[in-house]
C-alpha cells in the first residue's frame, strides 16, 4: 500500500491554487491574470484538473464558467487545505514589518470613527505594508464572515455558534444623547429622557444593506416605555449627521466612546446618557471565523485589534 506522501507526490500543489482561483474568478482569462500565466497555460491547467478529479469541473455559459456540483463540493475543503498550507508557511515566516496582506473588517457604523481610526494608525505604524478595508456591520455578525467578505466583525451581538464563530469581548458602552456645542440642554444639570424627546433627531443608518437594519436599538428601548423619537434625517455617514446638526437644536444618539474623538469632542456636547440600565449596557465583541484560527497573520491582527481598542477606543469612562 502506498503511503500518503507517495500518493500526494503525484499531485502538483499549484493545481489546487489554480482551482481555487478558477472557482473565485469563473473565467480562464482572469484566473490566468491573477496567477501571472498565459491563457493557453491556464487552459492546460484546467485540463489537468479535470483529469485529476475525473470531472469537467466547469461548464461554459454566457456569463462565464459555472462550476459543476463536484467543483462546488471541493470549494470548502480546498479553502481549508490552502489555509493550512498558508499556516505552515506563516508559522516560520510571518513578520508584521513584511506583511503586505489586505485585511477586511466590519464595524458598527455608530462606532466606526472611534474604532477604525486608532486601529488603522496602529496598523500603519507596526505593519506599514499591510492594508485595511472597512465594511459596515451586518445585522447578523456571522453573515459577512460566512461569505468570506470580511476576516473579522466587530459587533454588539455574540454569534450563536461559538465553535464556528469564536468571539472575544472588547469592551462595553452605553447610549449618550449629543447636541451641537451650546445646545439648550448643554448646561441643564437635571435633563431627563423626556426633555430630550422634545427635540428632533438625526440618526445613523446602522446596516446599509438592510431596510430592517435602519432600526436603532435605542428605539426598541423607547418603545418598551411607550416613547418615540422624531427623526428628521438619516445618513450612513456620522460626519454628515454632525454637519447637518450645526446651527440647530437637533440631537444625535451615539455611544459614550464618541467623546474620545478629538474633533467631535469640540463640536458636540453630551446632554443625557442612559447609564446603569442593563438593557442599554452594550457589549462589543470581536468575532472571527474558525478558518482564520490557524493563520498567524490573522491571529496577529486579532491581538492588535484587542490591544488597541481595549486601550484606546473603550477607556473606562469619561
Amino acid at each position: 500500500m502506498k503511503s500518503l506522501e507517495q500518493q500526494l507526490s503525484r499531485l502538483d500543489l499549484n493545481l489546487l491554487v489554480s482551482l481555487s482561483v478558477l472557482l473565485k474568478e469563473k473565467n480562464v482569462s482572469r484566473a490566468a491574470e491573477v496567477l501571472y500565466l498565459s491563457q493557453p497555460a491556464m487552459s492546460r491547467t484546467l485540463k489537468r484538473l479535470r483529469d485529476v478529479f475525473d470531472d469537467p469541473l466547469f461548464y461554459r455559459e454566457s456569463a462565464g464558467l459555472q462550476p459543476t456540483e463536484k467543483a462546488l463540493t471541493l470549494q470548502e475543503p480546498l479553502s481549508e487545505i490552502l489555509l493550512s498550507v498558508n499556516k505552515l508557511i506563516d508559522s516560520t515566516q510571518f513578520s508584521p514589518q513584511s506583511c503586505d496582506q489586505t485585511f477586511r473588517i466590519s464595524l458598527p457604523p455608530l462606532m466606526s470613527r472611534q474604532l477604525s481610526v486608532p486601529l488603522i494608525k496602529e496598523l500603519m505604524r507596526i505593519a506599514p505594508n499591510a492594508s485595511l478595508l472597512e465594511y459596515p456591520a451586518a445585522l447578523d455578525p456571522t453573515t459577512l464572515l460566512k461569505d468570506r467578505a470580511v476576516d473579522f466583525s466587530i459587533h454588539i451581538e455574540q454569534p450563536g455558534n461559538s465553535q464556528e464563530f469564536p468571539c472575544e469581548l472588547i469592551g462595553s458602552t452605553h447610549a449618550v444623547f449629543y447636541g451641537i456645542s451650546g445646545h439648550p440642554l448643554s448646561n441643564k444639570s437635571d435633563t431627563t429622557l423626556q426633555d430630550c424627546l422634545k427635540y428632533q433627531f438625526v440618526d445613523l443608518i446602522l446596516d446599509l444593506r438592510s431596510v430592517s437594519g435602519s432600526h436603532n436599538p435605542i428605539d426598541s428601548y423607547l418603545e418598551n416605555k411607550g416613547l418615540k423619537r422624531d427623526i428628521v434625517f438619516k445618513s450612513g455617514q456620522l460626519n454628515t449627521l454632525i454637519d447637518a446638526m450645526q446651527g440647530s437644536d437637533k440631537l444625535l444618539i451615539s455611544t459614550h466612546t464618541l467623546r474620545s474623538v478629538d474633533d467631535f469632542k469640540q463640536r458636540l456636547d453630551p446632554v443625557f446618557e442612559i447609564k446603569g440600565d442593563p438593557k442599554m449596557d452594550i457589549k462589543v465583541y470581536l468575532v472571527e471565523h474558525k478558518r482564520t484560527l490557524n493563520s498567524a497573520a490573522h491571529q496577529w491582527l486579532k491581538q492588535l485589534i484587542l490591544d488597541t481598542l481595549r486601550d484606546k477606543a473603550f477607556p473606562a469612562e469619561y
